[in-house]
């Protein structure tokens, strides 16, 4: 105690510290991976936990707790807390893609149980079928900072929200958080509210430190889907109703930056929403779309497909990497000939897909014109 270790200097290209290598080969890009530390972690894992492999490292009903379901024995809650405080440095480190189940099993680890096991093992199956996905940063030019903030409304069992957000200089998002929200909220929109108030001091502390780096940031962007919530932000009081009146004018703290230009906040298409990943179970192209823009992987379709248990424990097949969005899948393919002849542009072109919607609509207006013909005649 009290002693101070020597000083070492590494100088090169790629660095070893704490777990993860660091690689500055490519120009403009600096690679983070732990795959080491990975197969480190499966080797410890027991064998039950590593029966099939996952496409995604949470289910459907990731939020679920069975009252009824059998709590775990104290050697295996052990076991759990240990593996789970392992992804938890893993998830924060280089894997943010698996951050929001471990952030579930972060609630879970004072009282397991059978079910909380087997999300575990879910979680652990998905980094034996993808051990090696690295995270891959780069900064623009433009000196924005944007920020993607989302909350999933009373998903918990004891009806409190989630918040997610992630942040990025250009591609790869260095910052990613998932957590459960302290307080309750009674509508979507102040789960919004609330949420952005939480990552607001990190997201004015980022750009200070930044500045104070000698970094030109011309704009600091929050981006939401919740138009109530954007509106509040920016208007304060003005867009406040009898549903939003109590809520604490310390969540006002938001307008008071939006005004002093220290944020800005816009709207964002839920689709596109980049941190839904971090507040809800994300399946299929959805999560691999999201997984692509936080980790900064390669659009390009590997050389063949791999098989993989799917939510439903199902085995299907799935790619390695991140898919383009607008890619056909094979059923796609089949539907497409079986009525008539495939074409990759007429498919993915917006004027046909507005003539089907069009001739759906006008089905289903003749379907209830008809219905209601019916109806009156029955009455008659």
């Amino acid at each position: 105690y009290g002693k101070h270790a020597p000083l070492t200097v590494n100088r090169g290209l790629k660095h070893d510290y704490l777990g993860m290598n660091i690689d500055y080969s490519q120009p403009g890009k600096v690679t983070f991976d732990m795959h080491e530390y990975v197969k480190g972690l499966l080797h410890e894992a027991p064998d039950e936990l590593l029966k099939a492999r996952a496409a995604t490292p949470a289910a459907n009903h990731l939020f679920e707790i069975n009252a009824r379901a059998t709590k775990l024995s104290e050697e295996k809650a052990e076991i759990f807390h240990h593996l789970v405080a392992k992804l938890l440095y893993l998830c924060k480190r280089t894997r943010p893609d698996i951050i929001l189940p471990v952030a579930f099993l972060c609630t879970r680890v004072q009282n397991p149980d059978e079910d909380d096991f087997k999300k575990l093992g879910r979680c652990l199956s998905y980094l034996q079928n993808y051990p090696d996905i690295p995270l891959t940063l780069e900064a623009s030019k433009d000196g924005v900072i944007k920020w993607w903030v989302d909350a999933s409304f009373a998903v918990h069992s004891d009806y409190k929200s989630h918040t997610g957000a992630c942040m990025s200089l250009g591609k790869g998002c260095p910052i990613n958080i998932s957590s459960k929200q302290k307080i309750n909220t009674r509508s979507s929109t102040e789960a919004e509210l609330v949420g952005v108030n939480d990552v607001l001091a990190l997201i004015l502390w980022v750009r200070h430190f930044l500045e104070a780096q000698g970094f030109t940031i011309t704009d600091n962007v929050v981006y939401q889907d919740n138009m109530s919530s954007i509106l509040l932000e920016k208007n304060g009081r003005q867009s406040s109703g009898k549903k939003t009146r109590h809520i604490e004018i310390r969540y006002f703290f938001i307008t008071d930056n939006v005004h002093r230009k220290k944020a800005s906040i816009e709207h964002c298409p839920t689709e596109e929403m980049v941190s839904d990943s971090h507040t809800k179970p994300t399946q299929g192209a959805l999560f691999r779309k999201h997984r692509g823009t936080i980790m900064n992987l390669p659009t390009t379709p590997p050389t063949g497909p791999q098989e993989c248990v799917g939510a439903d424990g199902v085995q299907t097949s799935l790619q390695n990497q991140t898919q383009p969005a607008d890619s056909s899948t094979e059923k796609d393919r089949q539907r497409a000939t079986a009525n008539h002849t495939y074409s990759p542009k007429k498919m993915n072109s917006c004027s046909s897909s507005s003539r089907s919607y069009l001739e759906v609509a006008k089905i289903k207006k003749r379907a209830v014109n008809r219905l209601s013909s019916l109806l009156v005649s029955n009455r008659l």
